[in-house]
């Protein structure tokens, strides 16, 4: 692949957000497949959506359908990076030059949201660079879980699911 005509920062999606949201999944950044394909963890190797339709009993055969039954049972999905400088491939420990998502903001912008799920150690260490000490509101909790992505094979699915619970 030529990279010489590609942009020099990619950025990331718009939350996945429905009508007053009481949970944020927060990830790192979307892979490059679900930059291409506009739709959070696209990846089919990503267990997200194994977890989430496991969890909450998700209806339909797409991600679109579930993304929707996320939204109905209050909860949104989003990145704490918003751009990154291009890189070719989608680990998270490639990426470089991060610009984070304004999640204090969004928390003010939705005062509903009680608990924010931190999708694996690159979110973590995102949100905290995002945040950049800002003071949460106390009703909020944040829980740190292993991440979905399929080169996190130290947990298997089952054990994802029990951890990822918290959600539920």
């Amino acid at each position: 692949m030529d990279f010489a005509d590609t942009p020099v920062r990619e950025y990331g999606l718009s939350p996945l957000l429905g009508p007053s949201p009481r949970v944020l999944v927060l990830g790192s950044f979307p892979s490059r497949m679900s930059l291409a394909e506009g739709l959070y963890y696209a990846n089919p190797r990503n267990h997200f959506w194994p977890i989430m339709r496991r969890l909450l009993d998700l209806e339909g055969d797409a991600i679109p359908e579930w993304a929707e039954g996320l939204k109905a049972r209050h909860i949104a999905v989003w990145d704490a990076i918003a751009s990154r400088k291009f890189q070719p491939g989608s680990m998270d420990r490639d990426i470089r030059d991060e610009e984070w998502n304004d999640i204090p903001g969004f928390l003010r912008a939705h005062p509903t949201i009680r608990c924010i799920c931190l999708n694996g150690g690159k979110a973590r260490g995102s949100f905290q660079r995002a945040i950049q000490g800002a003071a949460l509101p106390s009703s909020v909790k944040v829980h740190p879980l292993p991440s979905s992505s399929p080169a996190n094979a130290r947990y298997s699915l089952g054990e994802k699911i029990e951890r990822w619970m918290i959600l539920a």
